[in-house]
């Protein structure tokens, strides 16, 4: 049975690449060996989150690591790898996890597939699925020998025996000065927000999305919004997410007076979590939210800037 090995970053200035969240996932729903890597510039902050996972673990440490060093992150795996055979290396489908999957995969002369929405383990190799760019058609993958993929799944962590975690103390082949520094501007690029603040009809009017940009603003978030407000003209047509402009894959999407009509939902419905409000119980969306409120939008709003 092929060994899965799942590669993650811990960079403490980012919030991309250190969810467990596909780790879970991977647990969940296979039962090939797993081994956890962790490259990370805060190796004791984070030892006991994966000593709860009960999945072994590695991590490989040093104070001055950050996305400058992906060069040092691509070469230790490769040493790592060198008397390994047969195993399926997984990254998070992420704008960091893609690039560098795509990275190691180049190196070691591996297959790569991503955008991977399931896995179907089999005695000596995988099937990975995955939709053909919008459309439900989907494309299916056999992988006979190593390969390298990216996948998003959701997992829940139960309570298990603390697991081994190792810290290797690592030392950094290229000594780049420059640092990475937090972007703080909340109208970060909503096709790769993490965060998205969404507002439907339900927000009644243009000065309905004023508190949900503050709301934003506090929760570093992007905002977004339905077709039906954009063609009225409340927000900006750059801002809608559906079928016909974008398409967002957030670790939270906020939907305030949101329907959830399909032509909205296609946009978003890959989202980790979907929390909704609508005064509507048997609106669509809430459907696809594993958390709802039934009650007015504009309230819900008001209530959360007070409490932020």
């Amino acid at each position: 049975m092929k060994n899965i090995y799942y590669i993650q970053i811990e960079d403490k200035n980012i919030e991309e690449g250190n969810s467990i969240n596909t780790l879970a996932g991977l647990k969940d729903n296979l039962t090939n060996p797993i081994k956890n890597i962790v490259f990370t510039n805060h190796a004791e902050e984070t030892k006991e989150k994966y000593e709860k996972t009960g999945i072994s673990t590695v991590i490989y440490s040093n104070k001055q690591f950050g996305l400058t060093n992906v060069t040092d992150v691509v070469s230790t795996l490769e040493q790592f790898l060198l008397d390994k055979t047969d195993y399926l290396l997984v990254f998070e489908d992420s704008n960091l996890g893609n690039s560098l999957a795509t990275r190691v995969a180049a190196k070691l002369d591996l297959p790569y597939v991503g955008h991977v929405e399931e896995i179907e383990s089999h005695p000596n190799s995988f099937t990975v699925k995955r939709h053909i760019g919008q459309t439900k058609a989907i494309r299916i993958t056999p992988l006979q020998n190593s390969a390298v993929i990216t996948v998003l799944f959701n997992g829940i962590m139960n309570n298990v025996e603390k697991a081994a975690v190792d810290i290797e103390h690592w030392q950094l082949a290229t000594e780049d000065k420059n640092i990475y520094i937090k972007n703080e501007d909340s109208n970060n690029d909503l096709a790769y927000a993490k965060i998205v603040v969404a507002g439907g009809k339900g927000l009644q009017n243009a000065e309905g999305f004023q508190p949900l940009q503050e709301l934003a603003n506090k929760l570093n978030a992007s905002l977004a919004a339905t077709k039906a407000v954009t063609d009225q003209g409340w927000v900006d047509k750059n801002k809608m997410v559906g079928i016909s402009n974008l398409t967002v894959k957030p670790d939270v999407y906020y939907a305030f007076g949101i329907a959830g009509a399909v032509q909205h939902t296609a946009g978003m419905d890959k989202s980790k979590h979907v929390i909704a409000v609508n005064t509507d119980r048997s609106a669509p969306i809430f459907k696809l939210a594993q958390y709802g409120i039934i009650g007015d939008a504009n309230q819900v709003i008001d209530g959360l800037l007070n409490l932020l």
